[in-house]
């Protein structure tokens, strides 16, 4: 079984700034996979596992978060066997759409797959969207909210949480495939891994990407004022204490 998995490079949320504009300052923040892809990451790892498949990775972004050689790594020593980045400075991919059709034009760049896995959401836009998109892009089944997929043969059943429920579906292939993050815990790379995923290949796709448009216009992106947080600690647990978080808090709300 031929596996890609979809993972995003997004600036580390802990160490974005926020300019006397409110504007968000990302020029010290350092680039991670987003925390989401994680988990499709290692249900990648994991179904690649149990079915003697080989696992590639993909990414789609700007050579600012995608030419490292430490992300390149870290990507690499969490399971796949080798890594293929779309690389492209005129697209900025903060757009669902313009990133699903980025991801499309990739995979059809591809000498084939069975099955594309994504994170529910990406780490910096959280929209939910793309692995739909690229689903409905190439015309192939897709699923979201997925939280356990087990193979059957030529066929996989995937698992999906719902509000009242478990529902159990069978998929046929190739298919795309959005993980949410109650499917897994993802591990930790050991040494080894880390060793290994410097030896590992990485290509550089050429696709061109001149339908990858973006679907919306990002006029301003603003954040609320910063406020610093207080720490108000009340000792006791008399009922003078109780009293007295309760006046607080009653001040607060009022």
């Amino acid at each position: 079984m031929k596996i890609i998995v979809c993972c995003k490079i997004v600036p580390d949320e802990q160490e974005i700034g926020v300019l006397p504009s409110k504007e968000l300052d990302l020029s010290k923040a350092s680039w991670k996979i987003s925390q989401y892809d994680l988990n499709a990451i290692e249900a990648a790892k994991k179904l690649s596992s149990e079915t003697s498949g080989f696992l590639t990775a993909l990414s789609v972004g700007r050579s600012s978060a995608l030419e490292g050689t430490k992300i390149r790594k870290d990507i690499l020593s969490r399971g796949p066997e080798e890594l293929a980045l779309v690389i492209d400075d005129t697209h900025m991919f903060s757009d669902s759409l313009e990133t699903a059709k980025a991801i499309a034009a990739a995979l059809k760049s591809t000498d084939g797959f069975d099955v594309v896995l994504c994170g529910t959401g990406s780490g910096d836009l959280y929209s939910q969207e793309v692995g739909i998109q690229v689903g409905a892009l190439l015309d192939i089944p897709t699923v979201n909210n997925v939280t356990d997929i087990r193979p059957n043969g030529n066929i996989l059943e995937v698992e999906r949480t719902l509000e009242d429920g478990i529902e159990v579906l069978e998929v046929t292939l190739p298919a795309v495939l959005s993980v949410t993050s109650d499917i897994n815990v993802p591990s930790v790379p050991a040494m080894k891994e880390i060793m290994r995923a410097g030896k590992k290949p990485v290509h550089v796709l050429e696709v061109p990407l001149t339908d990858a448009l973006p679907s919306i216009n990002n006029l301003s992106q603003q954040v609320p004022d910063q406020q610093e947080r207080r720490m108000i600690i009340i000792e006791g647990d008399d009922e003078e204490a109780v009293e007295s978080l309760y006046q607080f808090l009653k001040k607060e709300i009022l």
